[in-house]
């Protein structure tokens, strides 16, 4: 790798280098506008609701993204599915709070099978970045197994990002190091 598309890819990655004290407010902030209502005010309301989903879910986004442009060539993880996924879902959720002003859809009959995909779709979006930054830290491509228990640390965000984010930090600068040598 060359040292122009180096310095391009990390500052593409800028999140894969912020401290875990500085994400966790960003974190927090999400939530708090997307649980935010206004009273009298839907639209104002929805535009809070997607903002703050915005905030939340850009962090997984980002990291997903950026931690697969560090693995290496030999083994590989689908990013495609991974990015397809991160749509369908998003679109899904934001679409389902948007037509129910917040308070949520039940689906019936045959119905249910779009919804168990969008269930799939956010299982995978949740696992991806746990799985890639898995796979860099042991040198192999990572199994489910492997996982698991980042996983957990990754549905629970505010509290996992403590965990998660030194250790993507540290596999961060780990590749850097290597794709300078």
């Amino acid at each position: 790798m060359d040292g122009e598309t180096l310095k391009t890819k990390t500052r593409m990655n800028f999140i894969l280098r912020l401290k875990h004290w500085q994400i966790f407010p960003i974190l927090v902030i999400g939530l708090f506008l997307s649980n935010f209502k206004i009273d009298g005010n839907q639209t104002l309301t929805t535009i809070l609701l997607v903002t703050g989903l915005t905030f939340y879910f850009s962090w997984t986004l980002l990291v997903g993204h950026g931690l697969y442009q560090l693995i290496p060539d030999k083994f590989e993880l689908n990013y495609n599915l991974f990015i397809v996924n991160s749509l369908v879902w998003l679109t899904a959720y934001i679409t389902i709070m948007v037509l129910s002003d917040g308070l949520g859809m039940t689906f019936k009959g045959l119905a249910i099978l779009p919804g168990l995909y969008v269930f799939f779709a956010f299982i995978h979006f949740l696992m991806f970045p746990v799985r890639t930054l898995k796979s860099i830290e042991i040198g192999k491509k990572a199994d489910i197994g492997d996982c698991v228990g980042d996983f957990f640390l990754i549905a629970f965000l505010p509290i996992g990002i403590w965990f998660l984010q030194p250790r993507i930090n540290k596999a961060t600068s780990r590749q850097r190091t290597i794709s300078k040598s």
